[in-house]
């Protein structure tokens, strides 16, 4: 009896959607436009923590410093949910994670709408609504869509290396 409850419990955590390994925090402070650092509500030591499936200029790029005032400004010492992603850390050992804003709503979003980020078609797969959103801030001719021939960061980072 015991091991039929252990196993119906193992399959219905194998079975629950990404989301249940969401957690709450507190962001402390914003890097740039797609790495930000949190602590957790529940307490905890602090975690940086990249967005998934977007990528914002580099500071030194334009609209930079935007895209990093604009994070700022919608989360800066506010609660956000960290969902993260299977990947859960990238080669800098930041958590990758969509952040959930109070309202439901993910600050990667919020980001593509703004016109201060774009969707990185590298990792960020399924990722049919997210596109839509920048589509329509490149029509919209919002934040980075401005430029007549905006570089995107992995491209602009690219030439930085080839200079140096």
């Amino acid at each position: 009896m015991r091991c039929r409850t252990q196993c119906h419990l193992l399959i219905l955590l194998l079975l629950l959607p990404d989301s249940a390994w969401a957690w709450d925090a507190r962001v402390v402070e914003v890097i740039d436009g797609d790495t930000i650092d949190v602590e957790p509500v529940a307490g905890g030591k602090r975690t940086r923590v990249r967005l998934h499936g977007i990528d914002a200029p580099e500071i030194r790029q334009p609209h930079g410093q935007a895209a990093r005032d604009f994070v700022s400004k919608a989360v800066l010492f506010q609660a956000v949910g960290i969902d993260e992603t299977p990947q859960k850390q990238d080669g800098y050992g930041r958590t990758v994670a969509t952040v959930v804003l109070p309202d439901g709503g993910s600050l990667q979003a919020a980001l593509l709408r703004a016109g201060l980020a774009w969707v990185w078609p590298r990792y960020c797969r399924n990722c049919d609504d997210w596109q839509a959103l920048q589509d329509n801030a490149r029509q919209a001719g919002r934040g980075i869509w401005r430029q007549p021939k905006p570089v995107p960061p992995w491209k602009w980072r690219k030439r930085q290396r080839g200079k140096s």
